[in-house]
């Protein structure tokens, strides 16, 4: 099963709070997300099936070095595609222009964000 928009949504956000904050938990994590709790609880299970992340004994959550590269690779390409949108004439706001470029980045096949 590949990763979806939600995986890559989760990876990037951990990844991003990581680097604002010593230790990221599913509390943080469900603010930034704007949702519950259990769903967090949900695709942190799924993302440590996965090999992508570690959660500690007291609810740290950690990337692995799979999920860090992972991470990094899709906000790369989250701004490259981001930085694209504005000059397609389409007039979005800047939550609706970043929900485009996740949702084409996730979509679009490996060979069409190789840089």
């Amino acid at each position: 099963m590949e990763l979806t928009i939600v995986h890559y949504r989760y990876l990037l956000t951990i990844y991003q709070l990581s680097r604002e904050m010593l230790d990221v938990g599913a509390t943080e994590l469900a603010q930034r997300l704007s949702v519950t709790k259990p769903s967090v609880t949900s695709m942190l299970g799924i993302l440590m099936d996965r090999g992508l992340l570690v959660r500690e004994r007291y609810g740290k959550i950690y990337l692995t070095g799979d999920g860090v590269l992972l991470a990094r690779k899709f906000e790369k390409r989250v701004e490259t595609v981001k930085s694209r949108i504005p000059s397609m004439g389409f007039g979005l706001t800047v939550e609706e222009t970043d929900a485009v470029a996740y949702g084409l980045v996730a979509l679009l096949p490996e060979r069409c964000l190789e840089t």
